[in-house]
């Protein structure tokens, strides 16, 4: 074969490969299947995208980070081409040992498929991208048969287990990669309200955090294991400052034990609009070298971001108990701010070894959903002990507080009343690779009050990842 035909090969085969992917998205508002895999992910940077400060994202180290290495320098070839696929399993065992609903513990899945494309390379489409993750749940509900926890204790658990598209999206960049704007499938959780650092726990509220995903009245949030269709703008002025607008469709509250990864536009109810401007102390220049060279390492960067977010829906929810003179249920709006932190804080000289917190607190309007408010704090260690760099040692705590009128459904509900007016959460976690492409990581996690009114629970467990 000539190099030009091979050249021709390529080209068509990545095209094709796009053109299977982009003519699927269209019809994915008839489709409903399954729940997802919890964001995390660095989707922006998949297919060889630019970063933020415009430079080509450099190509996945495959033969350290994967179990099926290079596939023979196809996945490199694929990059090449503009497409990145990448396959990853991961596996949840947890155990209530005490309080909690019951004794008991059991087996979560969960695959996910994700094929990044960059339009430029594929296709000559500047700053054009796309996105799609499949995904496909299996397993228990350890949470829902043995702990009763309100917030959750696995952010793999989902009320149904179901394959399919989860997340698909078109992406175009513009103003020399300053801003761009995504649109298509959306799950807020894996852009807003996140931080890096916490990245590393089970819980499902260090992720999206508890008073968000909570579910309102009428609806709630495009996150895991739901999502529905959205569009949302980012712009990064300049690489210490960033801002986020995106609206989204929401999820019926009565669906929420039924649905699968996406929800139809049809059958999607009301809006969500929600705003995050951040920043970084770091690349502003703020804490000087505090962290030095990475000596034979030029990548290192240290976490830095101090964030504000703010949401509200539409149009206005039922309260959950007000009633009117004429015993009709009072409306109000349903909204929401949020305020979050976390910054590396020690360095260990010339490595990649370093310590990093995070606090989160937000809040609700308390009269449309059950939480008033959530907090959130805690610490991860990057490579604790020397010749392990890679291994992560976190420990976390996060309260839930449920308001008044919260408080008043939880106990009518149950039939009993609440014990307390707050559910915590600490969690003690450790991540170690030990082989490439393999990860395995112990947790236990001390529940108290779990679900506002039952005995304190002690959870654990052991989670193994494998991406192909």
């Amino acid at each position: 074969m000539s190099m030009q035909e091979k050249s021709f090969g390529n080209r068509g085969l990545a095209a094709l490969l796009a053109s299977l992917l982009l003519s699927g998205i269209p019809g994915l508002a008839a489709g409903e299947a399954a729940a997802t895999a919890p964001a995390g992910d660095d989707r922006t940077a998949a297919a060889g995208q630019k970063s933020e400060d415009g430079s080509e994202e450099k190509a996945p180290d495959w033969q350290t980070g994967t179990l099926s290495g290079d596939w023979g320098g196809a996945r490199q070839w694929l990059f090449d081409a503009g497409v990145q696929v990448d396959l990853v399993y991961t596996a949840d065992y947890l155990r209530n040992d005490s309080g909690g609903l019951r004794r008991g513990g059991g087996y979560m899945g969960n695959i996910n498929l994700a094929i990044g494309l960059d339009g430029e390379k594929l296709l000559g489409w500047r700053g054009g991208s796309a996105y799609l993750a499949l995904i496909s749940n299996s397993g228990q509900r350890v949470n829902l048969n043995d702990v009763g926890s309100f917030m959750g204790v696995d952010n793999l658990e989902a009320p149904v287990n179901r394959t399919g598209i989860f997340e698909a999206w078109l992406q175009q960049s513009f103003l020399d990669g300053k801003a761009s704007l995504r649109a298509g499938l959306y799950p807020l959780d894996s852009e807003f309200y996140v931080t890096d650092s916490s990245g590393v726990f089970i819980h499902p509220s260090f992720g999206m955090a508890a008073e968000v995903a909570d579910f309102g009245s009428l609806a709630g949030p495009s996150i895991y294991a739901t999502s529905s269709y959205g569009a949302r703008l980012r712009v990064d002025p300049d690489p210490a400052w960033y801002a986020m607008l995106a609206i989204s469709r929401g999820i019926p509250s009565e669906r929420i034990d039924t649905a699968g990864p996406n929800i139809s536009w049809r059958k999607s109810t009301g809006s969500l609009l929600i705003g995050e401007v951040g920043f970084s102390p770091v690349q502003a220049g703020l804490l000087g070298d505090a962290f030095g060279p990475a000596g034979d390492d030029d990548d290192y960067s240290p976490i830095s971001k101090v964030a504000i977010g703010a949401w509200r829906y539409a149009p206005r929810f039922e309260q959950l108990t007000a009633v009117d003179a004429n015993d009709e249920p009072r409306d109000a709006r349903h909204w929401g701010a949020y305020l979050l932190g976390e910054q590396t804080v020690y360095r260990v000289p010339g490595s990649k070894r370093d310590l990093s917190l995070f606090a989160r607190y937000g809040f609700t309007d308390g009269r449309t959903s059950t939480l008033g408010y959530s907090l959130s704090a805690g610490m991860s260690f990057r490579g604790p002990f020397p010749g392990r760099e890679d291994d992560v040692f976190g420990i976390a705590a996060t309260r839930a507080h449920a308001d008044p009128q919260g408080r008043a459904l939880l106990a009518d509900e149950s039939g009993s009343p609440l014990t307390s007016n707050n559910e915590t959460v600490v969690e003690i976690t450790y991540q170690a690779p030990l082989l490439p492409g393999l990860v395995v990581q112990p947790v236990i996690q001390r529940i108290f009050n779990p679900g506002f009114q039952l005995p304190d629970s002690t959870v654990a467990g052991v989670r193994v990842q494998l991406t192909l």
